[in-house]
């Protein structure tokens, strides 16, 4: 989880002096009275000071890039204030935000200070150079007291994330497979609430500022004589955008977002067609997942899993409908029924028109199809709907709300993963799926809302009693479900028994065998990175291949789980990598490296990059007992094996080293054979 920050932060320093560009325009944009109330100028600067303290960027260079960016974006929101405010007071209510109103009170207490004070309090920060412009500050003490805070707002944020990265650096955790998996969900469901909290605070914002847009192309005269030349198309574009009735404004915003997750979902739906990248993603995942499996990961997905079975759900239904029904809210119930019922009928009829059998890897077997996943799609729709249910009717704030379903979606496709239920690609079109029967549900509400909006009733005891009754059983119920939640297992996957071979390089021979040929190269996860065979080996078995190597000076990895692969990527961060590190795998006719190997050391023993080696046993053997080894041979880091290195120098040393009779032939161009004695 920690490594994540080092795949991403040297990519962004690869784009070189933009890199400062870049983490400037943030500090800008945050600092604009539009941008600054969502866009995490300051998240970007700390990152900046992060890759300050991993030597990719120089700390001054950085710090008046910031510096500059803030004090421009600071005389914008002057500009805006001096120049649009009564617009931006009257037409987008500025002034009831309490953003501003903070703002506005700063200003007010420590005049021009208050532009000092301001960087450093998130969302204030872009309301503060507004309520000066408002307040009728004169331009050149702005211009000052502007200049002054961006020099500390810079200094304190990239040194604070410089900090943090020299904080990082020194931590060595000895993390268990679930601690890691807890920690990485606490950052999403962390960086999903602070979204979700910006977004909330934005979109009022944003959809007065369209608002405005649009009263001022209405009043533009060239839009007055459109209007007088194409009266029918002008009044329903007016009907479209009137905000007074559901089938205005509304509908046209859950038209274009069901459009817009409709054309992704049939992407998708495409690309598995064609057998895409995507698919070849999918298989490598599922052996990586299956890599992963502790006992009590999977007691807890099994629980988390459990939230999509079908008594559960009808249980959870019957819940919601009853009270839902006993107070009136007739809307919120045929919505529900809508997104449950539309998920439901939409994932069986995909199911069979896609046909995808199950990975044979699943931890329960399951018989119906694979493509889209069901539980994703009803993740997103039945108990999204539910979340909208509880922010309507008041019980959760929007926030909360959207929080909450978001979370409980996201939890439910990452089961499905990890069991192997599903492949990613199902996981994928699920949510897409679930995500267009969630906005079908909501348009339903707010259509039936619209047309009989009701006030709750009020019910007399007896029927709250029977309520609450017939609802802890409910309740009691689901809850039984989940605990007892269980299914058929699926037999672990029988290892391929061995075959005779006379000849490997018919392997790897077009049409011999009467099979495709083997692949000649591996692959990272993604596919994104691509590394041909080094070499291939006949050994007895694995425990002579490891002392082969042993005896060239060669480590063998600890095996690549979550716990080992935490512990690498600490290493990394401490710059000093243990000889026996775990490796992240490759993926050679997608299944994962059987054995993996660090290279010896080379003078410098703190260096991250060294030769790594990694090697798949194939089910082929030959006449004298020998078994087919293929072996890739690297330059990585250890865990991002999107930048490993070929390294074929390296490579065709350690062949020459094996090698004990002579040359070893070519079994295919650029792969000879090792016979190990």
């Amino acid at each position: 989880m920690l490594n994540a920050i080092q795949q991403i932060l040297p990519s962004l320093a690869a784009l070189g002096v933009l890199a400062y560009w870049g983490i400037g325009l943030a500090a800008g944009l945050e600092a604009f009275v539009l941008t600054g109330i969502f866009l995490p100028g300051t998240l970007i600067v700390d990152a900046g000071g992060f890759m300050v303290q991993r030597g990719l960027l120089d700390f001054f260079d950085l710090v008046w890039f910031v510096a500059i960016g803030s004090i421009l974006g600071g005389e914008a929101t002057y500009w805006a204030g001096r120049h649009l405010r009564r617009g931006l007071l009257e037409r987008w209510n500025i002034a009831a935000m309490p953003a501003y109103a903070r703002a506005e009170a700063l200003f007010a207490r420590h005049g021009g200070f208050a532009l000092v004070l301001g960087r450093f309090l998130g969302p204030v920060a872009a309301f503060v150079p507004f309520a000066a412009a408002v307040a009728g500050m004169e331009r050149r003490s702005f211009r000052l007291w502007n200049a002054l805070s961006g020099v500390p707002y810079a200094l304190a944020h990239v040194g604070l994330g410089y900090l943090t990265g020299a904080g990082l650096t020194r931590l060595s955790p000895v993390l268990t497979r679930e601690a890691l998996l807890v920690l990485a969900l606490a950052v999403v469901a962390a960086a999903l609430w602070w979204g979700l909290r910006r977004l909330d605070r934005a979109l009022p914002v944003l959809l007065g500022a369209l608002g405005a847009g649009l009263d001022r192309l209405a009043q533009h005269p060239r839009a007055g004589s459109f209007g007088a030349r194409h009266p029918g198309l002008a009044r329903r574009i007016v009907r479209r955008l009137d905000r007074s009735h559901f089938w205005g404004l509304p509908a046209t915003l859950l038209g274009a977002g069901f459009v817009y997750l409709l054309g992704l979902w049939l992407g998708l739906a495409l690309d598995f067609l064609r057998a895409e990248p995507i698919v070849q993603i999918d298989l490598r995942l599922a052996e990586l997942m299956h890599m992963f499996w502790t006992p009590a990961l999977l007691q807890v997905f099994t629980w988390i899993t459990a939230l999509g079975d079908t008594r559960l759900v009808a249980a959870v239904l019957a819940l919601a409908a009853l009270w839902l029904g006993l107070r009136g809210r007739i809307a919120l119930l045929l919505g529900l029924v809508t997104a449950l019922g539309t998920d439901l009928v939409s994932v069986m009829l995909f199911k069979a028109a896609f046909g995808r059998p199950r990975s044979g890897l699943g931890y329960f077997t399951e018989t119906s199809g694979s493509f889209p996943s069901g539980h994703a799609a009803l993740g997103v729709a039945f108990f999204g709907m539910l979340a909208f249910i509880a922010w309507r009717t008041c019980r959760l704030g929007p926030v909360t709300a959207a929080f909450l379903g978001a979370m409980t979606a996201l939890l439910i496709g990452l089961s499905r993963l990890y069991l192997v239920e599903h492949y990613l690609s199902d996981v994928l079109a699920g949510w897409g799926l679930g995500g267009l029967c969630l906005l079908a549900g909501i348009a339903v509400t707010e259509w039936q809302w619209g047309l009989a909006p009701c006030a709750p009733r009020r019910l007399a005891r007896p029927v709250l009693a029977g309520a609450v009754v017939v609802s802890l059983g409910l309740a009691g119920y689901a809850g039984q479900r989940l605990r007892d939640y269980t299914k058929a297992l699926n037999p672990r996957p029988v290892t391929q028994a061995a075959q005779v071979l006379d000849d490997p390089a018919q392997l790897f021979a077009a049409g011999a065998m009467g099979r495709a040929p083997l692949p000649a190269a591996a692959q990272s996860l993604t596919g994104e990175r691509s590394i041909a065979l080094s070499f291939a080996l006949l050994a007895r078995d694995p425990a002579q291949l490891r002392a082969a190597l042993d005896a060239q000076g060669w480590t063998e990895a600890r095996p690549a789980t979550l716990r080992d692969l935490g512990r690498t990527a600490a290493d990394l961060l401490r710059e000093r990598v243990a000889a026996d590190a775990a490796l992240a795998p490759l993926f050679w006719d997608n299944q994962p490296n059987d054995l993996a190997f660090n290279g010896p050391a080379t003078g410098d023993t703190e260096a991250p990059t060294r030769a790594r080696l990694r090697l798949w046993a194939t089910p082929w053997r030959t006449r004298q007992g020998q078994g087919l080894w293929v072996a890739v041979l690297s330059q990585d880091d250890g865990l991002i094996a999107e930048e490993a290195r070929p390294a074929p120098d390296l490579a065709a040393a350690l062949a020459q080293a094996l090698q004990a009779n002579g040359a070893a032939r070519a079994i295919a161009p650029g792969l000879p054979l090792i016979t190990l004695p």
